[in-house]
């Protein structure tokens, strides 16, 4: 009996021995310890529900939470480039299902409610009304706008007179988070001043990218290389693209006589593109010494052969032309300057990107039905490193806050919360909807594209146009074929020269 006795009680131990550890290895498996604490955040938890963990955003601006009190926040700008108002990205009134309005809607609307503020837009009819109003301002002491978007043909005119605030004094701007262009910015930068940024705030400086369309129908008719291959392999150069060209031009009419209007053309050129070809060869027109001050470096051995190169080669008008001005000057009676591509007859367009842009009665990229690709500028030979896209200075957006703003913590929130929202909803809006998936036609043109805006440069030059240098660079010596670039150059340096000199001892003066 004492036998069997033992042997239940053995079972029974061994049974429950059993249990346990299979209740142990369960309660393993579902990450929980004999106390029911999970172990395992990753894992469900003991009532069955999911642990969700968030993660943060690593370029998320680190800006205090305050409460802003209603605060008025008014955006100084204008309304008259390309048909399309400065501030149409910036302030939107209400939703009106269009992707860039709504995102600049929804923007405002969201910083509105988390800081408790207003954003509103003062709208000037032109850049130079929008500057003169600038001026008169603060030199009333006139505290009404916070900050403003103006047009890099007239920055410059700024620095004349303490009017604009040195960004090195707003804490909460970070120009390393990717919604800023910090090229821009230390581009901009003179005498270790910087009262210019460019960012996510408005699309428009996405609008100002020089780039290169081709004509795929014309490129096979003439059984002429890929461009895109031409790129990749590093040999697409000055010399391939005039080479092409020559080779693309054809007299339709038979009359021996080039026409803008009846013939295919190589190369299509404005004033303003000329300038970026310029620059994407290399060419710098100012550069910053190590001291930070602009020195004028255009007259270089390099660049003036190179510049000499250029206006030879660009004005022969043979299989090159200057779409906005017939040789010798007057404006065609075609709508744009994109005209002879949209009729296909054209193998290059140098071109930028806001020709993607909707302009009522007018052509764009957007709208045309052409077989095209998209490719940057040419470089000067196989020996240059890289391609080097630039931007049209005198286009490009310039972002100030205006020296007698009384709040410029607020400010630099507001202005950081904008740029990074920017980032997330307008930038995608424009670069990814309307640029490449409306515009390119093709995986490689979209390739292409994200080189260009991951790889931009600035010459001070251009973007300061110091004494209208880029425009005796642009639409000076395109149109005058008599022009020689180093009388040019030796007739005006010291006009160039003095404006650069006023520019620096102005900011040395009220900085």
């Amino acid at each position: 009996m004492r036998k069997i006795i033992r042997v239940i009680l053995i079972s029974v131990l061994i049974f429950a021995l059993a249990v346990f550890f299979i209740s142990c290895g369960e309660k393993e498996q579902n990450g929980s310890n004999s106390n029911g604490d999970n172990n395992n955040p990753e894992s469900p938890d003991s009532s069955g529900d999911e642990i969700i963990i968030e993660e943060t955003d690593p370029d998320m601006p680190e800006l205090p939470k305050i409460d802003m009190q209603g605060k008025v926040f008014t955006l100084l700008t204008y309304d008259d480039w390309g048909g399309s108002s400065a501030a149409a990205d910036v302030y939107a009134g209400e939703l009106n299902g269009e992707p860039i309005n709504d995102a600049a809607y929804n923007r405002r609307i969201k910083l509105e409610q988390e800081y408790n503020c207003q954003i509103r837009v003062a709208m000037m009819q032109t850049h130079n009304d929008a500057v003169d109003a600038y001026r008169t301002a603060v030199l009333a002491d006139d505290t009404s706008y916070d900050f403003a978007i103006t047009a890099g043909a007239n920055f410059t005119s700024l620095l004349s007179g303490n009017y604009l605030m040195d960004f090195g004094k707003l804490s909460y701007i970070d120009m390393d988070k990717p919604y800023w262009d910090r090229n821009y910015y230390d581009s901009m930068s003179v005498a270790g001043r910087n009262f210019a940024v460019s960012g996510d705030i408005s699309k428009r400086r996405l609008e100002c990218v020089w780039l290169m369309c081709f004509n795929k129908d014309i490129l096979a008719a003439n059984n002429l290389e890929s461009p895109y291959a031409l790129v990749e392999s590093g040999r697409w150069t000055y010399e391939k693209m005039h080479e092409m060209a020559k080779a693309a031009a054809k007299d339709v009419n038979g009359d021996g006589v080039m026409t803008l209007e009846d013939d295919i053309w190589g190369l299509n050129y404005t004033g303003d593109t000329i300038m970026g070809i310029i620059n994407c060869v290399g060419v710098k027109l100012v550069e910053v010494n190590s001291d930070g001050i602009p020195e004028l470096t255009v007259g270089t051995e390099v660049n003036l052969e190179r510049l000499y190169r250029i206006y030879t080669t660009m004005r022969d008008h043979t299989y090159s032309i200057d779409t906005l001005f017939k040789a010798g000057g007057g404006l065609t009676d075609l709508a744009t300057d994109i005209g002879v591509f949209a009729e296909n007859r054209c193998l290059f367009l140098a071109a930028a990107s806001h020709n993607a842009s909707y302009v009522p009665d007018k052509p764009s990229l957007r709208q045309m039905e052409v077989n095209f690709g998209i490719i940057p500028y040419p470089k000067w030979d196989t020996a240059q490193e890289s391609y080097t896209p630039y931007t049209a200075g005198n286009y490009h957006p310039v972002i100030t806050v205006p020296q007698n703003n009384p709040d410029i913590d607020s400010t630099g929130i507001i202005l950081e919360a904008m740029a990074y929202e920017g980032s997330k909803e307008l930038k995608p809006a424009y670069y990814d909807s309307l640029l490449k998936t409306k515009s390119a036609r093709d995986a490689e043109s979209e390739a292409m594209i994200d080189y260009l805006f991951d790889n931009l440069s600035y010459d001070m030059g251009v973007m300061y146009n110091f004494g209208g240098i880029g425009g005796v660079f642009g639409y000076d010596m395109s149109t005058n074929l008599r022009a020689n670039i180093v009388s040019v150059i030796e007739r005006n340096s010291g006009v160039w020269q003095r404006a650069i000199d006023a520019v620096v001892d102005e900011i040395e003066k009220n900085n």
